[in-house]
């Protein structure tokens, strides 16, 4: 970036959301608005380092959308699903890609670009965006949730976000909800992506249809039920078919259990849904919102609003280019701390000392 440029106090940043279908990359200015951006297949059977490649060619591209270079933008912020050594920029696993163990996520963007790169968690990079530019702008207590293939969590608590020691803060959709629940793919038994994840909900969904019940999800499928979808089972509800207004109002009555949970831990002013299965809109809200009120007591339900997101699919770039900005922020910080010269205190005489240089010898 030109001086002219940051002394006009024009900022660039790359936010880059690597999910397991689409891997997204976009130019974001200090306002959140995308200046440029470009899309690869995720292709996840292939393995985290191919996508990793595939990355780097969206980073490129966006970057000719925008009719920029990397000399025009600051640094780059990633969103990378599973658990990680972020400093480090590896992954310890991530669920979405085959052979994800220990893949170097960020040295071969650096390699590729000189810039500073800064990775975390998808949902956590989502959750910064929503804060920053979205609907949890103005809240300095927020948390969010994603609902699809599982249920993801972040927090902002007093204006930073929290990752925890192992940056495990916060897998929410491993909270168990019901000790006697259906098995998750984590191990335990009950978890809240068991029960209200986007296989619980087609579940639910299969469930009515083999015992005999009626309704146009299995219809629209022709009664090939491996093919039903969430999205679908909304579509249905929104046309009036009892049996997915059951399925949605059963799931957010388990949904409204966990806000509720989490109302109690984080105490936020805002907690934010999202995620494609948050799309199912009011069907969804409104069970959330009822169990909520039935259960949030000693931190009242009153004092936390729920809401829908606002950034939809872009949340995930434009919270890498929140990353980029708020780890680049502190990079400065500490350099200036580093370089500004240490005061040396003046010695001061106390009282005592200077007694006793009037004291005769002994």
């Amino acid at each position: 970036m030109g001086e002219e440029e940051r002394a006009a106090g024009i900022q660039r940043y790359i936010g880059v959301d690597v999910g397991g279908t689409n891997i997204r990359a976009g130019v974001v200015d200090a306002e959140g608005r995308i200046l440029g951006e470009a899309r690869r297949p995720a292709l996840a059977e292939a393995g985290l380092r191919a996508a990793v490649a595939r990355a780097i060619e969206a980073v490129e591209e966006a970057l000719h959308n925008a009719g920029l270079t990397v000399a025009d933008v600051e640094g780059l912020g990633a969103g990378v699903p599973g658990a990680h050594r972020s400093a480090e920029g590896i992954t310890i696993y991530s669920p979405n890609f085959a052979d994800s163990r220990g893949v170097p996520v960020l040295p071969p963007i650096r390699e590729a670009f000189g810039l500073l790169a800064f990775m975390l968690n998808d949902v956590a990079v989502q959750t910064l965006g929503e804060h920053r530019f979205g609907a949890g702008r103005g809240y300095s207590h927020m948390v969010m949730i994603t609902l699809g293939t599982g249920i993801g969590g972040g927090a902002i608590i007093d204006g930073e976000l929290r990752v925890g020691y192992t940056e495990g803060f916060a897998e929410v959709g491993h909270m168990t909800i019901d000790p006697d629940g259906p098995f998750c793919e984590c191990g335990n038994q009950g978890c809240w992506e068991a029960v209200a994840a986007r296989d619980a909900i087609v579940r639910r969904a299969v469930t009515r249809i083999q015992h005999g019940r009626q309704t146009a999800i299995a219809e629209m499928v022709d009664f090939r039920l491996g093919s039903i979808t969430p999205a679908l089972i909304g579509r249905c509800a929104d046309e009036g078919d009892d049996v997915a207004i059951e399925v949605l109002e059963e799931t957010g009555y388990y949904l409204g259990v966990g806000c509720a949970n989490l109302i109690q831990l984080y105490n936020p002013q805002a907690l934010v849904i999202g995620g494609g299965i948050a799309q199912a809109g009011r069907r969804l809200f409104e069970p959330i919102t009822r169990t909520v009120r039935a259960r949030a007591h000693m931190v009242p339900a009153s004092t936390c609003r729920i809401v829908p997101a606002q950034l939809g699919d872009d949340a995930g770039i434009i919270g890498g280019s929140v990353l980029a900005a708020r780890e680049l922020s502190r990079h400065r910080k500490e350099a200036r701390e580093v370089a500004a010269p240490e005061e040396q205190p003046q010695a001061v005489e106390t009282r005592s000392e200077m007694d006793r240089e009037q004291e005769p010898g002994l």
